[in-house]
C-alpha cells in the first residue's frame, strides 16, 4: 500500500518577502501622501468664489449679485446687476462711486418687498468714470433701511456678452429763443394845435368939423 505525502510549498526566498514588504510600505506611504495632500489643499468646491464677473454684497435685507460697471475711462459706465429685497418692507437702494473713484453721480431704485431687480434694466449708470475697464471701483451701497457697505465693483469694457450695455446720452438742454412780438406798435403823431385867429380891430373914423 502507497502512501503519499502532502506536498507542503517551499518557503519563500528572501527576496520576495523583502519585495512583498516594500510594496506593501509604498502603498502606505502613497496613502498617507494623498491625505496629506486633501488636508493642505482642499478640493476646489470647498473654496468661496464669484461664479460671475461680478461681486456679491448683503446689506440688510437686500442681497446683491453680480454687481459690476460697464464703460468707464472717462465715459458713463453702466451699472449692471441684480439686487433682491428679501424681506417684507420697501428699500430705497442707492449706489454712488466713491470720491476717489474721480467720478461724479449716482443711482437711486426702490425695491419692493421679496422683488428682484435687474439694475441693467433701469438706465442706472455713473456719469464720467474715470476707472478704465480692467480697474476695481469702490462703490457705497446704501440700503434704507439696512445701512451702508462698501464694495469693490469691478470695470468691464462693452464688447462681448456686454456690448449692448451702453451708457446713455447725456441729457442736453436747449434754449428756447424768445419771442418776438409779431405787431409793433406804431405811436400817432400828436396834432398840431391851430393857431387861433387874431382879431384885428378897425380904427374908428375921426370926424372933422367944419366951423
Amino acid at each position: 500500500m502507497r502512501r503519499f505525502l502532502a506536498q507542503t510549498a517551499a518557503p519563500a526566498a528572501p527576496a520576495a518577502r523583502y519585495r512583498r514588504t516594500v510594496a506593501v510600505l509604498g502603498g502606505v506611504a502613497i496613502a498617507t501622501l494623498a491625505s496629506g495632500c486633501m488636508v493642505f489643499n482642499p478640493v476646489q468646491t470647498d473654496v468661496p468664489y464669484e461664479p460671475a464677473d461680478g461681486i456679491s454684497a448683503e446689506v440688510g435685507d437686500l442681497s446683491i449679485r453680480d454687481l459690476l460697471l460697464v464703460g468707464g475711462g472717462g465715459e458713463a459706465a453702466v451699472v449692471s446687476g441684480a439686487v433682491i429685497n428679501l424681506g417684507t418692507e420697501p428699500v430705497r437702494v442707492q449706489l454712488a462711486p466713491q470720491e476717489e473713484a474721480g467720478s461724479g453721480g449716482g443711482s437711486e431704485i426702490q425695491v419692493g418687498p421679496r422683488e428682484q431687480v435687474n439694475l441693467a434694466e433701469q438706465g442706472l449708470q455713473f456719469e464720467a468714470l474715470a476707472a478704465k475697464p480692467g480697474m476695481i471701483v469702490p462703490v457705497a451701497v446704501t440700503a434704507q433701511p439696512g445701512g451702508t457697505t462698501i464694495v469693490d465693483v469691478p470695470v468691464l469694457a462693452p464688447t462681448g456678452p456686454y456690448a449692448t450695455m451702453t451708457a446713455a446720452p447725456a441729457a442736453t438742454t436747449t434754449a428756447t429763443p424768445t419771442e418776438t412780438p409779431t405787431e409793433t406798435e406804431t405811436a400817432t403823431p400828436t396834432e398840431t394845435a391851430t393857431p387861433t385867429e387874431t382879431s384885428t380891430e378897425t380904427p374908428t373914423e375921426t370926424a372933422t368939423t367944419t366951423s
